[in-house]
């Protein structure tokens, strides 16, 4: 039995060699990129700039109320800041087209979100 555990890696066809497509991706995909890279960056500073005023900010302690609010701003500045750095990690990956594409579309939903209407 052990001479034909071998034998069956001997011959195997042979197989074209994979071609890369190159180092820089296509167009589009650099342009979703980018996109998410911009989102990304908006979700981080926004983040961070919920987060900041409420940990250095002065402390009410008589006020409830607005330590609830302290409390809510600092957690929807921590996610904004997680979804930042996921939508720059998922720009700064080589993925498959269709991610890069959900990744710029939820970008475009954020970027349109962010900016005032003209």
């Amino acid at each position: 039995m052990a001479e034909h555990r071998g034998a069956a890696r001997e011959h195997q066809p042979e197989q074209p060699p994979i071609e890369l497509l190159g180092v820089l991706p296509a167009p589009d995909h650099r342009r979703n990129q980018q996109l998410c890279l911009d989102a990304g960056r908006a979700l981080v500073l926004c983040g961070v700039f919920l987060v900041i005023p409420t940990a250095f900010g002065p402390a009410d302690d008589g006020a409830a109320a607005a330590a609830a609010a302290n409390k809510r701003r600092a957690l929807l500045g921590f996610v904004a800041w997680i979804l930042g750095v996921c939508l720059c990690l998922l720009g700064l990956t080589p993925a498959a087209p269709w991610v890069a594409r959900a990744g710029a579309a939820v970008a475009t939903t954020v970027l349109k979100f962010l900016s005032p209407p003209v």
